[in-house]
């Protein structure tokens, strides 16, 4: 891997979600490489920063905004008309509030399953008519991992927040609610843990010019040191030029902390 790969991984380094052997590898490296040793030095300090900062509570504008998304998105969804459409709609209304979604959504991938099969062994049906079943089921799946990715977002749990984001990565098409939602997430939780995860969920969807445009918005949003650290490096991978504005008005922001400012210096003369 190159040095830009190990720096990647430096939130994961001190998150202790890294397992033996990546651990062992990225702290040789850190051994023999400067720069690298550098860079994860100051980044530890600004992590070992968010020990100092109290975490404020839930706003009860965050709950009501996810409620309304949720509402909306359902309400969407409760507008199609064909029979498995419904079945599954029943489905997810019972299934995606319960305490234990990964169960759930087993549950009905097996479901899913069965019908595909039933279909699929129809000797009347044609190939045409197969393949518009299959892509039916596929929409389905799709469209229950994304009301789960909503249902969890809103959960009082750090844990089932970051699993949440984490769905991200099984929604092949992400729509612009769920987008939204995850933007409302990196601007507003109050668990920097979470945040953290979704801008990574969020970088990874950063082909959409609508997400590009929102996390650089978000640069001056941030009010955690380790936040405002993060999405700077973002920046600076995404080669978002634009953000070079926003980005010096945060280093000129009253009490910046030092560390923080030397970084967003750094991302800046990158990206100039």
């Amino acid at each position: 891997m190159k040095c830009k790969d190990y720096r990647e991984q430096f939130a994961s380094l001190l998150n202790n979600t890294l397992d033996k052997t990546k651990r062992s590898e990225i702290e040789s490296h850190l051994t023999d490489c400067d720069d690298c040793r550098a860079e994860y030095e100051a980044f530890e300090k600004i992590w070992n920063l968010m020990g100092e900062i109290s975490q404020p509570e839930p706003s009860e504008a965050l709950r009501k905004g996810f409620n309304n998304v949720l509402s909306d998105y359902r309400e969407e969804l409760n507008e199609r008309k064909n029979t498995i459409g419904e079945w599954m709609n029943k489905l997810r209304e019972f299934w995606a509030l319960q305490t234990q979604p990964r169960l759930a959504f087993s549950l009905l991938l097996v479901a899913l399953g069965l019908i595909g099969g039933y279909l699929l062994h129809q000797p009347a049906q044609s190939a045409t008519s197969y393949n518009r079943q299959i892509d039916s089921l596929s929409s389905q799946v799709s469209d229950l991992k994304q009301v789960m990715l909503l249902s969890l977002l809103q959960d009082p749990s750090a844990s089932q927040r970051i699993r949440a984001v984490s769905y991200t990565d099984e929604i092949s098409n992400v729509n612009y609610k769920v987008i939204d939602a995850l933007f409302t997430t990196l601007n507003e939780d109050p668990n920097v843990n979470v945040r953290l995860s979704t801008l990574e969920a969020l970088v990874k969807l950063s082909r959409e010019p609508r997400v590009r445009e929102g996390l650089v918005r978000s640069i001056n949003l941030q009010e955690s040191p380790i936040m405002q650290s993060a999405i700077a490096d973002v920046m600076v991978k995404l080669q978002e030029k634009s953000s070079v504005q926003y980005l010096k008005r945060l280093m000129n922001k009253k009490g910046l902390n030092h560390m923080v400012k030397l970084n967003i210096e750094k991302s800046i003369q990158k990206l100039i």
